[in-house]
């Protein structure tokens, strides 16, 4: 009967998770149900207890856990929509793993130039707004420029704008678990830089988001 009663329990919790409303949510909680209802059962073989006692523990743990970073991702990226492009990043299983927000170089820069534009601070303000009620972000401030020109003109000219969008929410009070900047140059396009269009789409800087389960419990 025990050994029956485990993966019923288990397999309950798993679809109890995926019909919860929210899709993204659903999907996390039933993975951590289910990597919670395996480390419960090793921990509790491990300490001399009861495994089922424990796999059902863990695996409630894990919905938990998953659920919380399903939601986590999904109401940011839903705040964050109104102000940027979005994109949520999600691995083999459908899991969200991170959140890609991009910003067009042509609305916080002048052509040529690190220096942050008049029309910008609205966007970055929008940013900042969002960006404040999530602080346990890990946040990468990536710069890109399209091919036009060599190497030596574009990796610093990325670079630099990527600080000077990293230094306007840092001077204007975000807090979070941990952020940087970086230049690519011209790797990295999104589009072809055959074209104008293709060009402008590749003159960008995005912001990489990340967070884990334990930071947000």
């Amino acid at each position: 009967m025990k050994k029956i009663l485990l993966p019923v329990l288990a397999g309950c919790l798993l679809v109890t998770a995926c019909t919860t409303p929210g899709k993204r949510t659903a999907i996390g909680a039933g993975g951590g149900a289910a990597v919670g209802a395996l480390a419960g059962a090793i921990i509790a073989n491990n300490t001399g207890g009861k495994s089922e006692t424990g796999a059902i523990y863990g695996a409630l743990a894990g919905a938990a856990a998953g659920g919380l970073l399903g939601n986590y991702y999904d109401k940011q990226a839903q705040e964050l929509a109104a102000i940027a492009d979005v994109q949520k990043v999600k691995d083999a299983n459908g899991n969200t793993i991170r959140l890609v927000i991009t910003l067009k170089n042509d609305i916080l820069f002048d052509t040529n130039n690190a220096a942050l534009s008049a029309a910008s601070v609205t966007t970055l303000n929008g940013l900042l707004r969002v960006l404040k009620k999530y602080p346990k972000n890990n946040i990468i401030v990536a710069g890109y420029t399209d091919s036009t020109g060599s190497d030596a003109i574009n990796n610093p000219l990325s670079q630099q704008r990527a600080k000077a969008v990293y230094d306007y929410l840092i001077a204007n009070g975000l807090k979070t678990l941990s952020i940087q900047y970086v230049g690519y140059g011209s790797s990295n396009p999104v589009a072809s830089n055959d074209t104008a269009a293709g060009r402008a789409m590749n003159r960008r800087v995005e912001l990489l988001i990340t967070a884990n389960e334990k930071d947000i419990q």
